[in-house]
Order: C-alpha cells, then sequence, then structure tokens
C-alpha cells in the first residue's frame, strides 16, 4: 500500500472516529436532557444546570410553582439562596448557589416580550461567561458607566459579544436600570 494511501485511509478513520464520538456525545447531552421539562430542554446549557442545582437543592422542600410565581427581584432571590444555604437541612453547597441564582434569574429575566427575553439571555450568557453574572449585578454603578464598561469588555477577544450583543446587553441594562444595577 502507497504511503499516500495509508495517509488518506487514516486521516478517513480518524474523521470518522471524531464524527461518531460527536454523534454519541450530542445524543449523551440530549439523554441527559429527556429527564427535563421541555421549556427548560431548550434553553443554554447554564440555565439546565441551574435547574438541575435548583431541583435537587431546593424542590425537596419548596414546590416550582410556587417558587416560579415569586415575585422576588435578583438581589432578593440572592438573599434567599444564601439563608437557604445556611440552612442545616438545605445544605446548598458553595459551587450550586451560582447556577441556581442564574436559574432564578432567568425566571425573573425572561417575563416580557420576545425581544426582551432575547435580550436578557444575551446579557446573561455574554455576561456570565467571563464574570459570574452575580458580580455584574453587585456593580452599582450609574446608568452612564455602563455603556463604557460593555463596550469594554465587548472589545476583549475572549468575551464573544458582537456589536448586535452589545445592543442588546445595553437595552437590558437600560430597561432594568437602577433596580438592578445601580441608583441614579
Amino acid at each position: 500500500m502507497s504511503r499516500r494511501r495509508a495517509k488518506s485511509l487514516w486521516a478517513a478513520a480518524a474523521g470518522a472516529l471524531l464524527l461518531a464520538s460527536t454523534a454519541a456525545a450530542v445524543h449523551s447531552e440530549q439523554a441527559k436532557d429527556a429527564d427535563l421539562p421541555p421549556e427548560i430542554r431548550r434553553l443554554p446549557f447554564e440555565i439546565r444546570d441551574g435547574y438541575r442545582r435548583f431541583a435537587k437543592r431546593c424542590l425537596g422542600c419548596h414546590d416550582r410553582k410556587r417558587v416560579d410565581a415569586a415575585k422576588k427581584t435578583l438581589f432578593e432571590w440572592q438573599g434567599v439562596i444564601g439563608t437557604m444555604a445556611l440552612k442545616k437541612e438545605a445544605r446548598i453547597p458553595l459551587e450550586d448557589r451560582q447556577p441556581i441564582f442564574l436559574y432564578l434569574a432567568y425566571l425573573h429575566g425572561t417575563r416580557g416580550s420576545a425581544r426582551e427575553r432575547d435580550e436578557y439571555l444575551t446579557f446573561l450568557t455574554r455576561c456570565e461567561d467571563c464574570h459570574g453574572v452575580g458580580l455584574v449585578y453587585r456593580e452599582r454603578k450609574p446608568l452612564p458607566e455602563w455603556p463604557s464598561i460593555v463596550h469594554r469588555m465587548a472589545g476583549k477577544g475572549q468575551a464573544h459579544i458582537s456589536a448586535d450583543d452589545e445592543a442588546k446587553i445595553m437595552a437590558y441594562i437600560r430597561r432594568m436600570h437602577p433596580d438592578l444595577f445601580g441608583v441614579d
């Protein structure tokens, strides 16, 4: 067998193996999500993960419908999670608190029009990637400072924030300010 033919066969076999492993990973992820409610299954990974941790840590004592209908601000949810984490019977470990917060933030932030939900999910996924969205909410900055902060973050290569994403993030911040992001 020629060297070129052997390389071609090896490349084809490697490609087939890669495709098979990718298909297996996708199937595994879909199978893993099969237990989730349909409305959660289609959400970004961060929200699905938060829901799983929420279900594990919170639904033993609390009814999901009651939690879904709760009219709490994101800061109130942070307080609730912190309070629950300290209760002996709850035992919410530190690594579960942020994902649970993201799930609860999702419930709060997605009320509204389709455009408002898209703005919120863009904010959630783009800002969470680097900072943890809880940190972003704690940055109690006046509204005039946010455009330069978001633009500076968009300029960082690892942020993957497009100009369209930047506009959506700012629309969400403007809509939710000053309740969540600052005072003025």
